[in-house]
């Protein structure tokens, strides 16, 4: 959802939260191999969070985190020594994390400068980036934003020794694996148009959000309707996915009160997800109640320390 952060009356120093739309994105990176040839892959578990400031971009965050075992480069054998202890160490080091401290405009376009961490290690790194477009709607009325950028990165400050061979010269000018990699990223942002989401239910049954977002349309919302409504499970289909679509169609309406109470709910019926608090905070910021949303993306990011849209929106809230 678009959060604004700011006061009100202060618009210029407000954020829209984007996530990182994985679908269209991309983490790419290449190494040379023997001088002769380069080495691509990409990593395909992902997640990132652009606290976006339209008007003056320098202010914007961002955060991304990938999951380290994800790394594809086309080559079973290969992923599987990647994963291992002479390189990324999976088991040890699950995620490879991002962080930006400040954004600085240049003559070319951008440079994130942030804390990256990998192996454990971390060190500053410096992104050079341009703005492929700023907010924008899709054909089917989501809010993007589009950005690329890359860096070079040296393995060996990160602990990536490999074996001997790795590091031997087939002669004067080449190793067997370079130090130096080279980093591509491709990045869109999105806001969802929730109008477009349905309410999925088994076949048979009927959508347990649905009938409490007909109780709106008749008499205002009843939630007290739900613990019958979700007794029923011959005639409906329950879960926490189905309130959450409910509520950010209400927060997306504009109806903030009806949001919190279908986010509360969700939160009462399913206190160990880190999801429903997530949404809950986001509830409360549009209505402007900090103290309760900082509240609500610390328990999320308790439940789950990876949740980097809670990092980020906690960073704005401190």
């Amino acid at each position: 959802m678009l959060v604004a952060l700011a006061p009100r009356h202060d618009p210029a120093i407000a954020a829209d939260k984007f996530d990182i739309d994985f679908a269209h994105s991309e983490i790419g990176f290449s190494i040379r191999f023997m001088g002769l040839t380069n080495v691509r892959g990409r990593f395909t578990e992902y997640a990132g969070t652009i606290m976006y400031v339209e008007k003056d971009l320098p202010r914007s965050t961002v955060s991304v985190l990938i999951q380290a075992k994800s790394i594809d480069t086309g080559t079973e054998f290969r992923d599987k020594d990647l994963r291992g202890p002479s390189v990324f160490n999976v088991d040890s080091s699950p995620t490879i994390l991002f962080r930006s401290t400040r954004l600085e405009r240049t003559d070319d376009g951008f440079v994130a400068h942030g804390s990256f961490t990998l192996r454990g290690v971390t060190r500053e790194v410096a992104i050079p980036f341009t703005r492929l477009h700023g907010k924008m709607k899709d054909a089917w009325g989501n809010t993007r934003i589009g950005f690329a950028g890359g860096l070079r990165l040296n393995r060996k400050d990160y602990g990536i020794t490999g074996t001997n061979f790795w590091n031997q010269f087939v002669d004067l000018s080449r190793m067997a694996l370079a130090d130096t990699v080279e980093v591509e990223l491709t990045v869109e942002g999105i806001v969802w148009n929730y109008d477009r989401f349905n309410f999925p239910a088994r076949p048979g049954t009927k959508s347990l959000a649905e009938a409490l977002n007909q109780t709106l349309s008749d008499s205002g919302l009843a939630t007290a309707r739900y613990p019958a409504l979700k007794a029923d499970t011959v005639t409906y289909s329950t879960g926490e996915g189905q309130l959450n679509t409910l509520g950010y169609k209400l927060l997306q309406a504009g109806k903030v009160s009806e949001a919190i109470a279908i986010f509360r709910l969700n939160v009462d019926n399913f206190p160990q997800s880190a999801n429903t608090y997530d949404s809950l905070s986001e509830a409360y910021l549009a209505r402007g109640d900090r103290a309760n949303a900082r509240t609500s993306y610390e328990k999320a990011l308790k439940l789950n320390p990876q949740n980097v849209g809670a990092m980020e929106v906690l960073r704005w809230l401190n």
